[in-house]
């Protein structure tokens, strides 16, 4: 037995054929099948049956794939503390983020890293939130930023900030401004003021579209809907080019160089703000590297907002 041959298992688990798994581990099917039959002659067991065209992991196999899974997760994390201690390691972090947070983000954070830590490999996932949630869990990413993870247990989250939600509205449709509210970023409304007006709402899928849809129904306020997209910033340059109004996070209105010609407002009836917070593995190894990214987050995020 080898570690090779505990992750040909997890791959064959995983994609659910042989053929697939040898083309993902770049080896030949004829010598996959042959590693698994000699480790299935080692072990004893029956590891995989093949049902309706699938390989499908036996009782003995689902066991011995929960032990290959957290025995190469052992071993990734006990290399990991001795790459730190030989402090010549180029280290990999998988960072899990939101499209429209990441280019507002990230830019002065990772700068700020790599003035210390040049030698460092970055990759980026930009996904919907449920899909970078599945990738946490299954080790793909090291950090999301995300809202608080509802398993305290597993997870550290982090509060890097308190965002609220806002409505993101055209400055031809937008209503005149009182004296008071005319240097202010962001101006109080209700939302039944914007009745008459269309609304850009993101789909249903999406974190921020079901949060709005849920405000709207408390507030039993019923919007005019001309349009549904998937993406926060389609909506935006859509609002931008005075087509309707949309929900936002709060930092676009800290932001608003992007759009200069959308005016915010704080909704009268919500004004909780939602934890914006930077999640990971409670028993991950964090080597310094690592380390020293989470502190940079916890700094440098807030000042984002003011």
């Amino acid at each position: 037995m080898n570690w090779n041959q505990l992750q040909y298992v997890i791959t064959i688990a995983q994609e659910k054929s042989i053929t697939k798994a040898a083309k993902k581990l770049f080896i030949s099917q004829p010598s996959l099948t042959l590693s698994i039959q000699s480790l299935e002659k080692e072990t004893g067991i029956l590891l995989f049956e093949r049902k309706r065209g699938e390989m499908i992991l036996t009782y003995g196999g689902q066991l011995f794939y929960e032990w290959a899974v957290s025995t190469l997760r052992s071993n990734q994390q006990l290399k990991l503390k001795l790459n730190d201690i030989s402090e010549k390691t180029r280290h990999l972090i998988r960072i899990g983020i939101s499209p429209h947070r990441s280019c507002i983000m990230l830019p002065d954070i990772l700068r700020r890293f790599y003035n210390d830590y040049p030698n460092c490999e970055i990759h980026i996932m930009e996904k919907p939130t449920f899909l970078l949630k599945k990738l946490l869990e299954e080790h793909e990413i090291d950090l999301l930023i995300d809202v608080a993870h509802p398993d305290t247990i597993s997870y550290q989250s982090d509060v890097l900030l308190k965002e609220e939600i806002l409505l993101a509205v055209p400055e031809t449709l937008a209503p005149p401004l009182q004296e008071a509210d005319a240097l202010s970023p962001t101006s109080s409304i209700l939302l039944e003021e914007f009745s008459t007006l269309p609304f850009l709402m993101l789909s249903e899928d999406h974190v921020l579209g079901s949060m709005s849809r849920k405000m709207c129904e408390a507030a039993a306020f019923h919007p005019d809907i001309r349009l549904i997209c998937s993406n926060i910033e389609t909506a935006l340059a859509l609002v931008n080019k005075q087509l309707g109004i949309t929900f936002v996070p709060e930092i676009f209105a800290k932001q608003k160089r992007f759009h200069p010609n959308v005016r915010y407002y704080s909704i009268r009836q919500f004004h909780d703000a939602r934890q914006v917070c930077l999640i990971y593995h409670k028993n991950m190894y964090r080597h310094t590297a690592l380390s020293a990214l989470i502190r940079i987050f916890q700094e440098t995020t807030p000042a984002l907002y003011n």
